[in-house]
């Protein structure tokens, strides 16, 4: 069974990954294929041949950025979320993570780059299930949050999606996804670019759209485990002084 730990960055984001993929290669002990996903920015540029990207033989693998139309970027300009988001339009590239170059392994893991690893990863991908994609819920502990949060619901569109889709539900975050590659086909990543397209009204970018893919229209969302007898999983911010595996951010709660 082939697994392939995967990162996503831009040039602004480089750092991040360094510092993301020196974690996971130490503290982590992940000894198998990493593959950095990078966008038009970084195609050719020379600080792909640092010495830590050659020494772990890091898959490096282009994807164009995505060109949207021009209503859909001015849709964007306009949803009522905070400034910064329209700032983030590369994480928009995550739904390439959905292209069938990656059935050539069985299992991916996603991580965001900036994720702290503390220890090593073999739990959290020993956790990888059949035709799932598991994902920390982004409601979690409470699971009050509900998918219909990840829209602006002032828009007009957003009448339309409430009404064709289930959105009083569960719903992922897309910072760390542990997926089998089953569930990627040949159209995979155009229904998911078409969705958005559709309804550009993700307050959260690429995160509204991939939940309600996998929870909606090809439903294979699981939580993933949060912990085991030993130490915890992952957690998008540190709670009540648990020992962690990776932790998206530092914070505390």
């Amino acid at each position: 069974m082939s697994k392939c730990v995967v990162l996503l960055c831009n040039k602004k984001y480089f750092d991040k990954f360094i510092s993301t993929l020196e974690q996971l290669v130490t503290f982590g002990k992940y000894k198998g294929p990493i593959c950095l996903v990078i966008g038009d920015d970084l195609r050719n540029d020379r600080v792909l041949d640092c010495d830590i990207i050659k020494q772990n033989n890091i898959i490096i693998k282009h994807f164009p950025d995505i060109q949207l139309p021009a209503n859909v970027v001015d849709m964007q300009k306009r949803l009522n979320r905070l400034p910064h988001w329209i700032e983030k339009q590369f994480q928009y590239h995550k739904f390439h993570l959905f292209n069938t170059f990656f059935k050539q392994w069985d299992y991916i893991l996603y991580l965001d780059c900036g994720i702290s690893i503390f220890s090593d990863i073999s739990p959290i991908l020993n956790e990888s299930a059949e035709n799932t994609l598991l994902a920390h819920s982004d409601s979690y502990p409470t699971y009050e949050w509900k998918l219909h949060n990840q829209f602006d619901k002032t828009q007009s569109d957003f009448t339309k999606l409430n009404t064709t889709y289930d959105l009083n539900i569960d719903y992922c975050q897309s910072t760390i996804m542990l997926y089998d590659t089953k569930i990627i086909q040949e159209n995979t990543y155009d229904e998911i670019l078409n969705l958005f397209i559709e309804y550009p009204i993700s307050i959260t970018n690429d995160q509204g759209i991939l939940a309600l893919y996998f929870t909606n229209i090809k439903p294979v969302f699981k939580q993933i485990r949060t912990h085991n007898e030993n130490t915890h999983f992952y957690d998008y911010l540190s709670r009540n002084n648990n020992r962690y595996i990776m932790l998206k951010t530092c914070w505390y709660a």
